[in-house]
């Protein structure tokens, strides 16, 4: 097994592993603390993994949850038919995603995600990454201590249906619609990895600071910090990582320390499908979302 740590702060590459044939605990335990340090891990060249195996790998990170259909730990990220996803809305199936991590809008936001590449477009295919944690260590220390102090106001329009979207520079989402919302500390501890401290602002979930509300005004205070924080630490090319994808690829990584995010992949492009296997202790989101929309199953959860 070799090991190599990828430029910048996120992610390392694993070569000469078969998860086919499993992880070892020993393996596992050279793995674990470049895990805790990077946050994401590629795996190239698993070309017969299967479902059983990838649920395997998560399952050494936490509790493996079940995905959109019942009874499944997969799913399917496609914009291809035939991968359970048809009835789901076309900006989830082939359009952009801006910058976010799944399910902060719930109690209960995915650990890890995995993405097992299945098939490309020929022009091969990418996903943007950006740290939560390395912003923390380089702005200064007096505007870490401000953001210790403020909870923001997450939430996702199940109305609306938009993954391309600025949350904070949208206005308030309507109370009265299908929206589900957490308050979350802006800075927290993480719980799977103690004394490793993370932001919890995104682009695409995250309305508004709390304690800089002011409603009447727009929340212009509010709006005004998420930007500087986007603009000047979150979103900057030395916060980014630029997974280029390539067929038979695992990439593994934390949704609490890492965003995600997306350009457009119409199908006209060619087929992109990735089997999806998430890992939560707390809860299960989708099982969140069901709930609260008192459906029968979550294989409707996402769809218009």
């Amino acid at each position: 097994m070799e090991i190599e740590r990828l430029p910048g702060p996120i992610g390392a590459r694993i070569e000469g592993v078969d998860l086919a044939d499993g992880i070892s605990d020993s393996d596992w335990e050279v793995v674990a603390p470049i895990w805790a340090e990077r946050h994401l891990l590629v795996l190239p060249d698993q070309p017969h993994l299967s479902t059983v195996d990838q649920v395997a790998l998560l399952d050494r990170i936490g509790p493996v949850i079940e995905e959109r259909m019942p009874g499944e730990l997969h799913s399917f990220v496609s914009n291809a038919a035939g991968h359970g996803t048809d009835d789901m809305t076309p900006g989830y199936l082939e359009g952009e995603l801006t910058a976010h991590m799944d399910y902060t809008y719930t109690p209960f936001p995915a650990e890890a995600i995995s993405l097992y590449a299945v098939e490309l477009p020929e022009t091969g295919s990418e996903t943007r990454f950006y740290s939560n944690v390395a912003p923390l260590d380089r702005m200064p220390a007096s505007l870490r201590q401000e953001l210790e102090g403020y909870s923001i106001f997450c939430a996702h329009d199940l109305a609306r249906m938009k993954p391309d979207v600025q949350l904070y520079l949208d206005g308030r989402t309507d109370p009265d619609a299908p929206t589900q919302s957490h308050v979350w500390p802006m800075v927290r501890e993480h719980p799977r990895k103690p004394g490793v401290m993370v932001l919890g602002c995104t682009l695409q979930q995250t309305e508004r600071v709390i304690e800089l509300s002011d409603e009447a005004d727009g929340d212009a205070a509010s709006r005004a910090l998420l930007e500087r924080i986007f603009d000047q630490y979150l979103y900057v090319p030395e916060n980014e990582y630029i997974h280029r994808w390539r067929p038979g690829e695992l990439v593994v990584w934390d949704n609490l320390a890492l965003q995600h995010a997306r350009s457009a992949c119409p199908t006209s492009h060619g087929a992109r499908t990735f089997r999806r296997v998430a890992s939560c202790a707390s809860g299960n989101a989708i099982q969140a979302t069901v709930e609260f929309l008192e459906l029968a199953d979550a294989s409707v959860a996402f769809s218009g």
